[in-house]
């Protein structure tokens, strides 16, 4: 079996409205990359990231020019070698975004094609654990008004979540506090509530709201601080007062090694499409597992289901607010709080290629 060609396309996907988080700013669209690769028998895969608008083509432009010789006429069966070959052909320019990026598109368009190959889902091909996996509504709402925060969470009662994360961030703290204690008045007793300050404090402030957040009993408190500063991640959680989430932001095992090892983490969040794709997140679940603590996932829904299904160590699945549900088959979806995975051969996910093509820029 040989890989005899590849295929990269780049969308811009407009959102139903601008929506705000700390570190990303107000965002109106994503890039959605999208890399087809082809067996000598005709069969195929999809891989596929979802990035902030503007960035797309530089990731396409990696796959086309840096990966497309060194995975083409290779036998796609041989994913860890591939993988491997990528990594180290753009180690000095890379180890992280947007290099892994590029790589987490061809390895999932790798997996898909090997599950397709064995008539099995990539859950079931993964290992295979629990089909039925927890869910969030991972909405982004920093910029909305409270009443406007509330009725968006009410939707997503509506849509079957039973857990909510909000955004934190506010240019005062008593604003984030007054933005919470109105969600949780809202909310059912037994709605569970995360929130996500996308790195919007020093430390030192961190250390001030966690003080004035601890009462709202949320299950996570999200990327505080700076995703790569272990040392007060660690001090944070010691001083006990909320759970923390973290890793969407990590690009290497050994990343998040060091986060795990210093002991700052209670909820592993990584995401495949920061992390360089499927491969190197199962082995961040393994890691988690070791170590004792439950692995989340951050974006790409429809791709980490399988993943959390995969892992006997899943925690909660986030439902993110780019979604490209209206661009493909069978969109995952949520009852009493749990999706399940799909059945289908490889990730299931069947685009309608017509849809997209008015939102094609390359």
């Amino acid at each position: 079996m040989e890989i005899s060609k590849i295929e990269v396309n780049t969308y811009k996907i407009p959102l139903p409205e601008p929506v705000e988080a700390f570190a990303a700013g107000v965002m109106k669209a994503f890039d959605l990359v999208i890399c087809k690769i082809i067996n000598d028998d005709g069969g195929h895969g999809i891989g596929y990231i979802t990035v902030h608008e503007n960035q797309g083509l530089a990731i396409a432009s990696i796959i086309k020019n840096s990966f497309i010789p060194i995975i083409l006429n290779k036998d796609p069966r041989l994913i860890e070698l591939l993988w491997k070959e990528m990594w180290k052909a753009t180690h000095y320019a890379g180890r992280g975004a947007p290099v892994s990026f590029a790589i987490a598109a061809v390895d999932v368009a790798l997996w898909d094609l090997k599950g397709k190959c064995l008539n099995e889902p990539l859950w079931r091909l993964l290992g295979g654990c629990k089909k039925e996996v927890l869910a969030y509504a991972g909405n982004i709402d920093l910029n909305f008004t409270i009443e406007k925060l509330l009725n968006g969470a009410s939707k997503s009662l509506d849509d079957g979540f039973r857990s909510i994360k909000m955004r934190l961030g506010r240019e005062y703290l008593s604003e984030d506090i007054k933005r919470l204690d109105a969600m949780r008045t809202h909310l059912p007793d037994d709605i569970m509530l995360m929130a996500d300050a996308n790195e919007a404090w020093r430390i030192d402030q961190a250390v001030i709201a966690f003080k004035e957040i601890e009462k709202f009993n949320l299950v996570w408190l999200e990327e505080p601080i700076k995703p790569d500063d272990f040392v007060s991640y660690a001090h944070l959680r010691s001083l006990g007062k909320i759970p923390i989430a973290a890793g969407e932001n990590l690009h290497t095992l050994s990343e998040f090694n060091q986060l795990i090892n210093v002991g700052g983490v209670d909820f592993l969040e990584p995401d495949l499409t920061t992390c360089g794709g499927i491969t190197p997140f199962m082995k961040v679940a393994k890691l988690a597992e070791i170590n004792n603590l439950p692995i989340c996932s951050h974006g790409v829904h429809e791709l980490h289901v399988h993943l959390l299904a995969s892992c006997p160590n899943a925690s909660y699945l986030e439902f993110h607010a780019w979604r490209i549900d209206e661009f493909i088959e069978s969109p995952l979806k949520v009852k009493d709080g749990f999706t399940q995975a799909p059945e289908m051969p490889g990730h299931g996910i069947i685009f309608d290629f017509d849809k997209l093509t008015k939102f094609r820029i390359n």
